[in-house]
């Protein structure tokens, strides 16, 4: 008899042991959040005078490079120009697929061979300013990428992503591609 009851007790043990482990791995895991992410990529590579809106105000001028040799990635690419003003050129990114508590981020690949001072902002759809930055590009000629820190999306949809570049009379010129920007939840 003590060899029956030792040989269930064994085999009870196994059990309550793997009825154990699973509990926890199933405890441990059930309140593991998983993160979404929502991406906007345009790289001026489909119509960028049909996508990207362009303006500019005094001595300055926006446009694009269409298979020049001058993007960094693709065949295309957008460039600012200002001696005496601003231009920008800036892409409405829909976030109708994201819930209104996402954080986002946008960034440009930028080149300048001269240094220069580089702006992106984030704007809605009532000319709200959403988020800004103002960063140095140095003049290393390379494309830099230029990011934005995150920020509250707070239901906003679409969002204008724009590139904007100022000078009061000295010339700046920078290049613009593959402009991304990302929503996380």
């Amino acid at each position: 008899m003590s060899t029956t009851f030792s040989g269930l007790r064994r085999r009870w043990g196994g059990v309550t042991l793997a009825a154990v482990l699973s509990a926890a791995l199933l405890a441990a895991t059930a309140g593991v959040a998983h993160a979404s992410l929502s991406q906007v990529q345009d790289g001026f590579e489909v119509n960028p005078q049909g996508s990207w809106l362009v303006a500019t105000g005094g001595a300055a001028s926006a446009g694009f490079d269409v298979g020049a040799g001058t993007a960094r990635s693709g065949r295309n690419n957008g460039w600012l120009f200002a001696t005496n003003g601003w231009a920008f050129e800036g892409f409405w990114v829909p976030t109708n697929s994201v819930p209104g508590y996402a954080q986002c981020a946008s960034q440009f690949y930028m080149q300048t061979a001269g240094g220069a001072q580089v702006g992106i902002e984030i704007w809605d759809a009532n000319a709200h300013l959403l988020y800004s930055t103002y960063p140095w590009l140095n003049g290393s000629g390379a494309y830099q990428a230029v990011n934005t820190a995150r920020w509250n999306l707070n239901g906003v949809n679409p969002v204008f992503v724009k590139a904007i570049i100022g000078a009061n009379g000295s010339s700046k010129f920078v290049r613009l591609d593959d402009m991304t920007t990302q929503c996380y939840w």
